[in-house]
């Protein structure tokens, strides 16, 4: 095949969604980070004086500092940060220069911008854990000239901590170490490094660690036998192998650029978290709350309650050799602090919602990425004690009311407890999850329990329930708050963990899609509820015009992908492309972009496979590529993804093929792509006479196999053949097993049909 003919790196625009107002009305709520891939540090620009976390704007055009940055969302916070850059003329410790980001170079791999009414050129290369910083001061004019450095304590000739916490993690501290042939100049709370008047390009070398100076010493290893523009280029060929895993083949470039520049600014938001921070073989932790040195991977700055959904998934498929690292880091959390993190940033954080990191830690087991015998045994343990004991007070460890949830099986409304809806269904859902990882069947008795108990059958939606077992009174469907994380009860009520109850629950596939439809065409109204006010997620979600669909949060991101799971697979494909049009754009997204939850929903659904269960299923829904020919290359095999259609804005689908077998189901399984081959989308109608029936049966997601600590992943996950499909009604399955027999003694043809009946931001949240 011909090599790609454009560069992923160069489709990514670093500012899309900063063009925001914050807490006000988010258009992403991001800003551009430059570094490596799951970097150590991250670089980027400070547009204001950097009295809130809302320290970068796309729309502001001053210019104050670069910033070495750690922050992983404006609703979090930064830490370990500084900030550093150059002057001209007299000193201040608050500079005020001036920039166009649009004109700026801003890309993963580096930035390089141009400073009025000064004129100095700034560049900035980056390694794991330290940078290269050029200036290019105008050589002609005969001023002052420095750079300088702020946030800065302990500072000496070549070396300062960095001890900004926003109170995760005690003793908290980066050390820098700097290699420069300027004269140091302590300027009070800043300090400069000072060059003669006609200097004209200076470099600046840093490097960080978290552990000592010492190690900071041993870190500007990444940079001694380097130069700017090789480490650049050293940076750019990392990115580019990673976000080119996913490749579009002949692109047409004229109709698909938007497209394009949106799927690679997602994956590269992707590929940023979770932060890796150990150096030289060993780290410095911030969860056992003493500031050990251990040895080994770790990882953070993190939250699950957003990336379990779509970032997770996506490296399962693209990125497994790296999930392998990402996973057992997060293994050494535990070890190190007794629990999985909720939100990690870098420490244990009290935010969101649910123990959603169980979710990724357990489909992880179950895919196989835990390989150590000892990290598979911890992280069995550190599942089992989420499920079953009461974490410490201030709810950054453990389930917040767990008691309650495993008395009643559900959280009452009336124990004290906020979010009880929502949290009980978070539980619901890590609960089914541990038991297919740990084997524990009485968790998932335990998850269909609390879907049962909220589940009102007058409304058909989840609402909360009392201690005496009686639904709470006045109840609107579209009033926010109270029982439910940011969001209504139409927000929470499409739990897709068991899609089997879902179903029962409903009394029929078609009372399900019936209830799905209302919440694509309901209008868009709210009522603030508890919140009391007009929060950010509210003027979102009217703004997108879909009814109570609300793209520009998690909760809702499954849900246009439960139509196929009920048997209208065409009207995920119809919605799924409306929603990739309308709330994603080259500079927007519809929400916050939390940790690259949002890009990699546009990823996944771009390329035609979406997991909406993960850890309860490996099943991913199929739904119609966005590109005619898709390649995803991964550590272990190929995957070409081909769709066959009058044109690009074709939906419907008509029939799917993976490796010459006829897929008779809306999904497919994960053990089966991890193989790779070929999955083509048809779009013709009527289908030609080989063709099977159109696919508008109800598809059930499959569980995954369960394992146990001292047991290798399940061999049932891998032994089925490619044309894996989940469970159907018998007569039909009986229906297309015939054909196919018939076809292939027609055609010579072999139709490999194996079918299995398997039954398949808030308290604790980021402020509003």
């Amino acid at each position: 095949m011909a090599p790609p003919s454009y560069s992923g790196v160069d489709m990514v625009n670093l500012l899309a969604g900063s063009f925001t107002k914050g807490d006000q009305f988010s258009t992403g709520n991001t800003m551009p980070l430059v570094g490596r891939p799951w970097g150590f540090n991250h670089f980027s620009i400070q547009t204001n004086g950097g009295e809130s976390s809302w320290w970068f704007s796309g729309s502001e055009h001053e210019f104050r500092w670069l910033r070495c940055t750690h922050q992983p969302s404006p609703w979090i916070g930064d830490y370990a940060y500084f900030v550093f850059g150059p002057q001209m003329g007299h000193f201040t410790a608050s500079p005020v220069g001036f920039f166009e980001p649009r004109g700026a170079w801003l890309k993963p791999h580096g930035l390089e911008l141009r400073t009025a009414p000064d004129g100095m050129r700034i560049g900035l290369a980056p390694s794991m854990r330290g940078a290269i910083l050029r200036v290019d001061f105008p050589a002609e004019q005969n001023i002052e000239k420095r750079i300088c450095f702020g946030h800065a304590e302990e500072y000496l000739l070549d070396r300062f901590v960095a001890r900004k916490n926003s109170g995760a993690a005690p003793g908290l501290a980066l050390w820098v170490k700097l290699e420069h042939s300027g004269e140091f100049e302590a300027r009070g709370k800043v300090f400069c490094l000072a060059y003669p008047n006609d200097a004209g390009r200076v470099e600046v070398r840093l490097s960080t660690s978290f552990i000592s100076f010492e190690q900071a010493e041993e870190n500007k290893k990444e940079l001694s036998t380097t130069t700017y523009e090789l480490l650049l280029e050293e940076s750019r060929r990392e990115w580019e192998e990673l976000l080119m895993r996913v490749e579009i083949v002949d692109p047409p470039i004229e109709a698909a650029a938007k497209d394009m520049v949106v799927l690679y600014t997602g994956l590269y938001r992707a590929l940023t978290f979770p932060r890796r921070i150990d150096e030289g073989g060993r780290h410095w932790s911030p969860y056992d709350g003493s500031g050990k040195i251990y040895d080994g991977i770790l990882v953070t700055d993190n939250g699950f309650w957003d990336t379990f959904r779509t970032v997770y998934p996506l490296l399962s498929l693209v990125y497994p050799d790296h999930l392998e690292w990402i996973i057992g880091g997060w293994i050494a959390a535990y070890r190190e602090g007794g629990w999985i993190p909720k939100w990690a940033s870098p420490g244990y954080r009290n935010s969101m919602v649910g123990t959603y990191g169980d979710v990724v830690v357990a489909d992880a087991l179950i895919k196989g990425f835990v390989a150590d015998p000892r990290d598979r045994a911890d992280a069995i343990a550190a599942l089992r004690k989420d499920a079953e004991v009461q974490g410490p007070p201030g709810g950054a460890k453990g389930r917040v009311g767990l008691s309650h949830y495993a008395r009643y099986h559900y959280i009452p409304s009336d124990v004290g407890v906020s979010d009880c809806v929502s949290r009980t269904l978070d539980f619901a859902f890590a609960d089914y999850a541990i038991a297919n990882a740990a084997n524990l069947p009485e968790l998932r008795d335990r998850a269909r329990d609390a879907m049962r108990h909220l589940f009102d059958p007058e409304t058909r939606l989840f609402r909360p329930k009392t201690k005496a077992g009686s639904f709470q009174k006045d109840f609107r469907a579209a009033r926010w708050g109270d029982g439910y994380t940011e969001g209504s009860p139409w927000h929470h009520s499409f739990p897709p963990f068991d899609m089997n109850l879902l179903l029962e629950l409903h009394g029929s596939p078609e009372s399900l899609l019936s209830k799905l439809g209302e919440l694509v065409k309901s209008p868009s109204v709210f009522e603030p509820g508890s919140y009391g006010r007009t929060i950010h997620e509210m003027r979102e979600m009217r703004a997108l015009a879909m009814g109570q669909y609300g793209h520009n949060n998690q909760p809702s991101h499954h849900a246009l992908y439960l139509f196929a799971l009920a048997g209208d697979p065409n009207t995920t494909h119809s919605l799924v492309r409306t929603t990739m049009s309308r709330a994603y754009g080259t500079d927007f997204y519809s929400g916050d972009e939390d940790n690259g939850e949002m890009g990699a929903w546009f990823v996944l659904s771009a390329i035609g496979l979406y997991a909406v269960a993960p850890g309860a299923s490996e099943d991913y829904v199929l739904t119609t590529p966005l590109f005619d020919k898709i390649r995803i290359r991964n550590s272990v095999s190929d995957l070409f993804i081909e769709t066959i259609r009058p044109s690009r804005s074709t939906t419907d689908v008509s029939r799917i093929i993976f490796n010459n077998s006829v897929l008779h189901s809306s999904t497919i399984r994960f053990s089966a792509l991890k193989r790779g081959g070929h999955l083509r989308f048809y779009h013709d109608h009527p289908p030609p006479p080989a063709a099977a029936a159109p696919m508008t049966t109800t598809t059930r997601l499959r569980p995954l196999p369960r394992v146990v600590a001292d047991a290798p992943p399940s061999s049932s996950s891998s032994s089925s053949s490619g044309a894996e499909v989940g469970a159907q009604n018998p007569l039909f399955y009986a229906a297309a097993l015939l054909v196919g027999l018939l076809l292939g003694r027609l055609f010579g043809t072999a139709t490999a049909l194996k079918r299995r009946h398997h039954r398949s931001k808030k308290p604790n949240s980021r402020v509003v």
